[in-house]
């Protein structure tokens, strides 16, 4: 295992964060019909997938740290659109 530099520390960091916001919107959107809980728990469960693939790349490869923290944070900002759309649609 390689020593990490404090910027990709701050990657980790970043990634750590934003995997908490899909979760959280999902647990704060209040109880909806099960189908559409059901169709945004597979975006958070996706994103969560995809947080954890960024961050294994920041681990893996120092040259590729910048580009998979930026589609960490891409990945989370498109499913959590796409959970608040789904949620949305439900009222």
């Amino acid at each position: 295992m390689r020593e990490l530099t404090l910027l990709e520390t701050g990657y980790l960091a970043g990634l750590m964060l934003l995997s908490l916001v899909l979760p959280l919107m999902m647990s704060l959107s209040g109880p909806r019909a099960a189908r559409t809980r059901g169709a945004c728990m597979k975006t958070v469960w996706l994103g969560q997938a995809f947080g954890a693939f960024a961050g294994l790349m920041v681990l893996a490869s120092a040259p590729a740290a910048p580009f998979a923290a930026v589609f960490g944070f891409v990945s989370c900002i498109g499913c959590a659109i796409i959970c608040h759309r789904s949620l949305q649609s439900s009222f």
